[in-house]
């Protein structure tokens, strides 16, 4: 059976781990069978979450691993999507992966409100069961890694304003895309679902405040949509605000 890594549940969300959500909302979604066993980094071929080990192979991102997948169990729940829908779902997810992702890392890792409840949250999972003395450096050392890439990718170089008002642009674009259908792209979930309800879903419902939050909680669309995922895709789980 395949096994799929991933940091665990947190904030009633099935993963604060946008990408480790998307993938494994996109396996319930193919009807891909998994297990979880216990997160060990060691194993992953990039250093990152998710990763999986599928008959041997291990592979990391969340993105190339669904096109693994997509060929070996022969599966794609993007199929009755036309060429030009299949050109808009790539659109939406190359922006929420990287411009939606950048203003939520900010809201994490950069502002200073946010991050002593993010850090409890990474304290929890990274250094569970240490003395405050010993987890300080590898947090704070956590959080620099974090802070350079952020840099790295041009993101971290804006001011605040600036980057949420990327973020809100990003989250405008997709409920008015969305409007008032079910889905993106009508009454059934597609790839492009996975991977938005992942990202909204982390920042409407975690105890994370920012104005990406405030905008998005305005756009009622989108919650609904995230009510209509949870209910589809974790039945088992709550969907409430934050």
């Amino acid at each position: 059976m395949l096994r799929l890594f991933q940091t665990p549940p947190a904030w009633d969300l099935p993963n604060f781990s946008q990408a480790s959500m998307k993938l494994e909302t996109w396996l319930r979604l193919a009807g891909i069978t998994y297990e979880k066993p216990a997160l060990d980094l060691g194993l992953s071929p990039k250093g990152k979450v998710p990763f999986i080990i599928d008959q041997g192979t291990v592979l990391g991102d969340s993105t190339l691993i669904i096109e693994h997948l997509k060929k070996s169990y022969r599966v794609d729940p993007d199929a009755r999507l036309t060429r030009a829908e299949r050109a808009v779902s790539l659109a939406f997810r190359r922006m929420i992966k990287e411009n939606l992702f950048g203003a939520t890392h900010y809201s994490r890792y950069f502002d200073e409100g946010n991050w002593p409840t993010y850090r409890a949250l990474l304290a929890s999972i990274l250094t569970p069961g240490q003395t405050e003395e010993a987890r300080e450096p590898v947090l704070a050392g956590f959080r620099d890694y974090q802070k350079t890439q952020l840099m790295g990718h041009g993101m971290g170089r804006h001011q605040p304003a600036e980057i949420y008002e990327i973020g809100m642009a990003d989250l405008a674009a997709l409920a008015d895309f969305l409007e008032d259908k079910p889905f993106f792209f009508g009454a059934e979930p597609s790839t492009l679902d996975a991977t938005a309800d992942a990202y909204l879903a982390n920042i409407l419902y975690v105890p994370i405040e920012s104005p990406l939050k405030q905008y998005g909680r305005t756009r009622r669309n989108l919650h609904d949509f995230c009510q209509r995922m949870r209910s589809r895709f974790y039945p088992e789980m709550a969907c409430t605000p934050a």
